[in-house]
């Protein structure tokens, strides 16, 4: 993957934390970062399915790839949070109230097989059900749209006006969130694979895309001191596009490489354990509350920096003891692709 959006991937998981561990100080940055993410993943899905497992014959290995990649270090993150839940029910409730013990079989399943999470009200890792929004996209890409151009256009123009009549309540569901409402994002990183060569981004573009891209997730949070609506979340994905380019055009030095390359990898288990983090930090350092507990700026602060710094211990844990090891699995799996895309 592009050292540069190992880095965007490392800082989107950070926006997410930092909107759910200390709102105030990140009011918009959830919302856009899911989108961005869901951005990414339309680009890269598309990326695999055309460079790695073109050859139709190869849907089972790129469904294996995928189960690797998603759910060894997801069910380590479920049992952790079973763990805090178990241990310390009050404030993980608290903390969050999605962080519940499950009751009955419609509450457990959901928890491990991802899918079902989106409206539950029971999760074990509050954030995952964007995940569950994710593997639908997977399926569909990976599968079917993310082999030609023509059908990631067609994706395209058929999610577009979908988004806009869920974000108009015409239709009903959700317009952030729910995959019908979300599809365009995914649609969009999916195009912009195909065209990312076309025009050339220069250093001043991605300096104004950049800073668009900040207005959007802090500045228009700040200044109307509220969360974005549809349509600022929507108009995210312009700049943040942008960028991306830049960054698929324009590789970083090579000696810096290594460095983004971990942090991409640390993005996923930040995403994963956040909450989970916080639920120990809480405990631990802070009478079992949080940062909307917080009497000052430097309260909120003090809680945030410190289950930040639990979110990246965490972070490595899960690296070098899941994502590591499961790695050379998909390594493997990838390279017995290959041979026979070269014979067909």
């Amino acid at each position: 993957m592009n050292s540069g959006l190992n880095l965007i991937r490392f800082l989107l998981a950070f926006n997410v934390i930092a909107f759910h561990i200390w709102n105030s100080l990140a009011m918009g940055a959830g919302p856009v970062a899911v989108l961005a993410f869901f951005f990414v993943s339309g680009l890269l899905i598309t990326q695999i399915s055309q460079e790695v497992y073109a050859d139709a014959s190869r849907s089972g290995a790129f469904l294996l790839n995928r189960f690797l990649r998603i759910y060894p270090q997801y069910i380590a993150a479920v049992l952790l949070s079973l763990l805090c839940v178990y241990r310390y029910p009050e404030v993980s409730e608290h903390v969050n109230g999605y962080l519940r013990w499950p009751v009955d079989a419609a509450e457990w399943a959901p928890q491990f097989l991802v899918m079902g999470l989106y409206g539950a009200d029971v999760r074990l890792l509050p954030a995952a059900w964007s995940l569950s929004t994710e593997i639908y996209y997977y399926l569909l890409i990976g599968l079917i749209t993310g082999r030609s151009r023509t059908l990631a256009l067609g994706l395209l123009a058929v999610s577009l006006p979908v988004g806009l009549l869920c974000a108009l309540g015409v239709l009903p569901f959700d317009f952030y969130g729910h995959p019908l409402g979300n599809g365009f994002a995914f649609a969009f990183g999916s195009v912009t694979y195909f065209y990312r060569g076309r025009v050339a981004v220069g250093p001043a573009v991605f300096a104004i895309a950049c800073a668009a891209y900040f207005l959007h997730t802090y500045g228009i949070p700040l200044l109307f001191a509220s969360d974005l609506n549809d349509a600022n979340i929507a108009a995210s994905l312009v700049p943040f596009a942008v960028m991306i380019v830049y960054l698929l055009q324009h590789d970083v030095h090579p000696r810096r490489a290594p460095l983004l390359n971990t942090l991409g990898k640390l993005a996923y288990p930040m995403f994963l354990t956040h909450w989970s983090a916080g639920v120990l930090v809480s405990t631990l350092f802070f009478g079992g509350k949080d940062a909307a507990d917080a009497a000052t700026v430097w309260g909120g602060a003090g809680y945030f920096l410190a289950t930040l710094a639990a979110v990246l211990l965490l972070s490595v844990l899960f690296y070098q003891f899941i994502d590591k090891p499961v790695e050379r699995l998909r390594q493997m799996v990838r390279l017995r692709s290959r041979p026979m895309q070269a014979a067909a």
